[in-house]
């Protein structure tokens, strides 16, 4: 019996060593007990204690080594469980992890980019015959106008003859002129008569009574005044009126003129346009050939093109893959320590450097204390 617990005690107090040694981290394991040998007491034979359970109550020291301390991913009081990450380059996983990701999107970009296979060409399409060369529209247009002008010359010719016929309205202004100087007569006199008593110092009364006959000779001149402007304004608007209706018709001249002239020109760009389009269809049958045998090398062309894209994508496509094989094998190689029993981070030791490495050592108890 003693024999056994011996084993026993040794068992409990064998290092348990986790190296991973990748990239420069190393991991450590180490289970020890909380009692010495010399506190091991021996069970009662009729209920010997489990060795299994007897372990899963001592804490875990684990001994990590890193190439920097922010390698570590836990903290004191911390629960973990199986598996969970002690230790990890985050920073080189999260780099490689998004050059992973930016290689998978460039593949799947280059498998959705669509290359498309260059239509063969069709055979070219036969021209027409050219239309018989008529212009008849144009000279129709050209005969309409030479009527309008004719006619539009013939009014003017006589609207100018019976030009200036404005013999009443004239004599209105004749009689008003008139009527105005004698108007214009009486004042004087009045005016000079009036002036000659004041000087021969007549009687109030009379000087009164020629004041009044002259202001009633002073309002027949102003009213013969009104009628003159009123007799000018009707001779001016008369006057206005007949060189407005000389001037329409001038201008239904000059647009009758400008009509044929533009009806000529019609005539005469119709017929460049069907000298020019005769040329054209001259030359066309020589340049179809020409163009079919364009076209023929431009098709030859783009299925030369189109065969390079697949080389180049299946090329690309090859690489990306390759790239994408170093970036997981990189990501496989990064150490990561991960914890072999569930608990609590009771302790973890300060970092202690050696030669550009850190170490310490994380105790992992069964229970929070």
């Amino acid at each position: 019996m003693r024999e056994y617990l011996n084993r026993l005690f040794i068992a409990g107090v064998l290092l348990v060593v986790f190296e991973k040694s990748l990239a420069g981290e190393v991991g450590r394991v180490v289970e020890a007990p909380l009692s010495s040998p010399a506190s091991l007491t021996s069970p009662a034979p009729e209920a010997p204690e489990s060795p299994e359970a007897s372990r899963m109550d001592r804490p875990l020291r684990l001994s990590v080594t890193v190439d920097d301390e922010s390698f570590l991913q836990v903290k004191e009081g911390e629960r973990i469980k199986v598996g969970d990450v002690i230790t990890d380059n985050k920073r080189e996983r999260d780099r490689l992890t998004q050059q992973r990701q930016s290689i998978s999107l460039r593949i799947q970009n280059l498998k959705d980019k669509a290359i498309y296979t260059p239509f063969e060409p069709k055979s070219p399409i036969p021209s027409k015959p050219l239309p018989s060369a008529a212009f008849s529209e144009e000279k129709a247009a050209i005969s309409h106008a030479q009527l309008r002008l004719v006619h539009a010359q013939t009014i003017l010719k006589a609207r100018t003859a019976i030009q200036g016929s404005n013999r009443e309205k004239r004599v209105q202004v004749d009689k008003a002129e008139a009527a105005l100087k004698s108007a214009q007569l009486h004042v004087e006199r009045q005016q000079q008569m009036i002036k000659s008593m004041h000087e021969m110092k007549l009687q109030d009364e009379i000087l009164q009574h020629e004041s009044a006959k002259l202001k009633q000779v002073n309002s027949e001149l102003e009213l013969a005044e009104s009628e003159l402007d009123s007799a000018k304004a009707q001779l001016q608007a008369s006057l206005i009126e007949q060189q407005q209706q000389l001037q329409q018709l001038q201008i239904a001249v000059q647009l009758a003129e400008a009509e044929l002239d533009g009806a000529k020109s019609k005539l005469i760009a119709a017929k460049e346009r069907r000298r020019l389009l005769e040329y054209d269809a001259n030359i066309e049958e020589a340049k179809r050939a020409q163009i079919e045998n364009q076209t023929q090398q431009e098709y030859s062309r783009q299925q030369q093109q189109y065969e390079q894209a697949v080389r180049e994508k299946d090329y690309q496509l090859a690489q990306l893959s390759i790239s994408l094989s170093t970036v997981d094998d990189k990501l496989s190689l990064i150490p990561v320590v991960r914890s072999p029993r569930s608990g609590y981070i009771k302790k973890i030791k300060p970092w202690v450097g050696n030669n550009g490495k850190y170490t310490t050592t994380i105790t992992i108890s069964f229970a929070q204390e």
